[in-house]
């Protein structure tokens, strides 16, 4: 998580990505929903950390959602 915010970061056509590359990643299994969680309550980099967190905030709402479900 924390390399694809980095590469992200300096890459400003990607950052608007971040979220669609970061569901991408979980959906073919390479990111745990428990890695995600994690970095976005804290382990994201500070370097755009609050553009960050709030793009990916919809997807995590969906992953918590789904984790009471079950």
């Amino acid at each position: 998580m924390y390399k694809v915010q980095m590469q992200c970061y300096e890459d400003a056509k990607l950052m608007k990505l971040f979220p669609e590359i970061v569901k991408s990643l979980y959906d073919q299994d390479v990111l745990a929903e428990d890695t995600i969680l994690y970095w976005f309550r804290k382990g994201a980099n500070p370097k755009g950390r609050q553009t960050f967190v709030k793009a990916l905030e919809p997807f995590v709402n969906w992953l918590e959602e789904a984790e009471e479900e079950e």
